[in-house]
């Protein structure tokens, strides 16, 4: 008799919604910082209209690095926290603190760029 081979498939993990459910909000407010921070990032460039009166020089170099750090780099986070928590979902693992990871990204950024932006303005 041939000997036969029993191959056992793996468990396939229940579906938590409470996770969905809080992972989909968590995105929702992810996209709503992600909105506000854009169009005050937006702002931040005219913040260099105050050097053509001054007699003191300002940092233009610095003023464009932390507007894109403000606006460029809060979407680029909250797109990579928005695919990530997608696959997270999808394989069925713990995604909701991806979105909170994301959302602390986006506002440190924000602060990091308005704050570079303050330094370059004299």
């Amino acid at each position: 008799m041939a000997d036969e081979i029993v191959v056992e498939e793996p468990e396939r993990r229940q579906p938590r919604g409470w996770d969905f459910f809080l992972t989909v909000f968590l995105l929702f407010v992810l996209l709503v910082l992600t909105a506000i921070f854009l169009f005050l990032g937006l702002g931040l460039s005219i913040s260099s209209l105050g050097c053509a009166d001054s007699t003191e020089s300002c940092n233009d170099l610095v003023i464009s690095i932390g507007t894109l750090l403000a606006t460029l780099g809060t979407a680029v986070v909250a797109l990579a926290g928005i695919i990530v928590s997608v696959v997270f979902i999808a394989r069925r693992k713990v995604a909701f603190v991806v979105p909170l990871i994301a959302s602390v990204a986006v506002v440190g950024l924000f602060l990091l760029g308005s704050w570079l932006v303050r330094l370059a303005v004299p």
